[in-house]
C-alpha cells in the first residue's frame, strides 16, 4: 500500500514548483461595527501546478486599549492560524482563489468613543478566504488580494454588554441576560499588498 501512494506522489511532487514564502501587509474592517485595524498576513506554500497547500498567519495590529466612558479609542486586534487550500492559474498573470481553517481569537473590538461598549473574544476555531491577484517572475511573486477572516466565541462587554449575551467568565448576568459560553462569529473584510518568493 506504501508502494502505491508512492507511485502515486513521486509525479505530483516532480512537478512541484517548490516552497512559496509570502508577507501581505494591508488593512481590516469589521463588517459589523465601524473598527479597523492595519493588519499582517504571512504565508507558507508548497506550490504546484494550480493548486498551492499552505499554511497561514494573520494579526490585528492596532491595540485600542481599555473601554472607558471617554476618550475610548476604536480598532481591534486579534490573531489566527490556518491551513489553507489556494487555486490558481498558471503563467506571469495568475489569479487565485483560497480557503482556510484553523484556531484564532479576536482579542479585542471596539469602536471610538464607544462608552466602554466593545467585544471580547476567545481562542475558537477560525476561518479565512482571500481572492486576487499575482503577477510572477522567476522567484518574485507580487500582488493583491481581497481578504475575509471570521472569528468565533466573541460576546460584548461593558456597560451596557446585553444585547447579545455575557460570557461565563463575566460574573452573574442579570435574569434577563443568558450565559452565552460560545459567543458569536464577526467578518473582518480586508485589502492587502503581497510580496512573495520561491527560494
Amino acid at each position: 500500500m506504501r508502494a502505491l501512494w508512492l507511485v502515486v506522489l513521486m509525479p505530483v511532487a516532480a512537478h512541484a514548483a517548490g516552497v512559496e514564502l509570502e508577507v501581505a501587509p494591508g488593512y481590516a474592517w469589521s463588517t459589523d461595527i465601524s473598527a479597523s485595524a492595519p493588519v499582517l498576513r504571512a504565508r507558507l506554500g508548497v506550490e504546484f501546478p494550480w493548486f498551492t497547500p499552505s499554511i497561514v498567519g494573520v494579526g490585528g495590529l492596532s491595540d485600542p486599549g481599555r473601554l472607558s466612558h471617554q476618550g475610548q479609542r476604536g480598532g481591534w486586534t486579534g490573531w489566527g492560524l490556518a491551513a489553507e487550500a489556494r487555486f490558481h492559474t498558471n503563467g506571469e498573470d495568475r489569479f487565485f482563489a483560497g480557503l482556510g481553517a484553523g484556531w484564532g481569537q479576536l482579542s479585542t473590538l471596539q469602536i471610538e468613543n464607544g462608552d466602554t461598549e466593545g467585544y471580547r473574544g476567545k481562542p475558537a476555531p477560525y476561518v479565512e478566504a482571500v481572492i486576487g491577484y499575482q503577477w510572477v517572475h522567476d522567484e518574485l511573486r507580487l500582488g493583491i488580494e481581497l481578504t475575509l477572516d471570521i472569528f468565533n466565541r466573541v460576546h460584548l462587554d461593558g456597560d451596557f454588554g446585553t444585547r447579545f449575551c455575557v460570557d461565563e467568565g463575566g460574573g452573574s448576568p442579570p435574569a434577563s441576560v443568558q450565559f452565552c459560553p460560545t459567543g458569536h462569529s464577526f467578518y473582518m473584510v480586508g485589502l492587502a499588498l503581497t510580496l512573495g518568493f520561491t527560494p
